[in-house]
């Protein structure tokens, strides 16, 4: 069931520039009946030829018996790996590899899963997946709203104010959250800067994926989800001013 209307293009970009995405997460939770005093050994003895030794995040150095007590931060990462041009964020239930900054491409964010996920099956710490989620982060100089077929209105009057606009919806098995907000402040390049985020968080939850039969395949349709999502909701005069390359 698609209960958002987006229009669907004939044809995606395969990029645009300048690249507005300054965050990409792609997510898995799983099960797991190992105890997190061994889980982060394990894991860096697979990934150790790429990235850093774990550095504690700050939920990390909370009292475990605290983070227990608290089912709110049960698929939170304690740790992170860091590594070029990704980290990885890892935690008792949960993994994440994480680009921020510069953006590598799909590309290299499809092939750096595909070797994450071999890694993590090696550990033999996880019984099973159970969600599977990404989250892109775009930034915008200035106000966005005028430049997406989404209308803001007021007593038939466009509203031009600050706005933070949020929505939920399912498309393509999927379930989304979309963030709109007009108004932000973001570290980008070393220097702060003001405009508009367009923040796209999907996921499928356990009965919608095998994690290591077709986790990589559900990536993959996330992806083009997100595009879809993102390039359907953008006005076409805008998107011809981003200078959109195809295929």
């Amino acid at each position: 069931m698609n209960d958002f209307p987006i229009p669907e293009l004939e044809r995606l970009p395969t990029r645009i520039s300048p690249c507005p995405i300054i965050e990409a997460i792609l997510e898995i939770r799983f099960v797991t009946t190992t105890s997190w005093r061994l889980m982060p050994g394990l894991f860096y003895r697979e990934i150790s030829d790429r990235y850093a030794e774990p550095e504690d995040l700050p939920l990390g150095k909370m009292p475990e018996d605290l983070r227990r007590g608290d089912p709110r931060l049960a698929h939170q990462p304690l740790t992170r790996f860091d590594g070029k041009p990704f980290s990885i964020h890892f935690g008792p239930r949960v993994v994440s590899l994480i680009a921020a900054g510069e953006y590598p491409g799909w590309s290299a964010v499809r092939d750096e899963m595909r070797w994450l996920l071999d890694r993590l099956q090696a550990t033999g710490i996880v019984l099973e997946g159970d969600r599977l989620g990404m989250r892109y982060v775009d930034f915008f100089g200035g106000n966005l709203f005028p430049n997406l077929v989404v209308e803001t209105k007021c007593a038939h009057q466009p509203v031009e104010a600050e706005m933070n606009l949020t929505t939920v919806f399912k498309k393509g098995g999927f379930h989304a959250r979309l963030i709109l907000n007009n108004s932000v402040l973001v570290e980008n390049g070393g220097e702060t800067k003001a405009g508009s985020v367009f923040d796209l968080d999907l996921f499928l939850p356990a009965s919608k994926f095998e994690l290591f039969e077709d986790g990589l395949e559900k990536f993959e349709e996330a992806h083009r989800l997100n595009k879809e999502v993102f390039f359907g909701l953008l006005k076409p005069e805008f998107l011809d001013k981003l200078n959109p390359e195809y295929a």
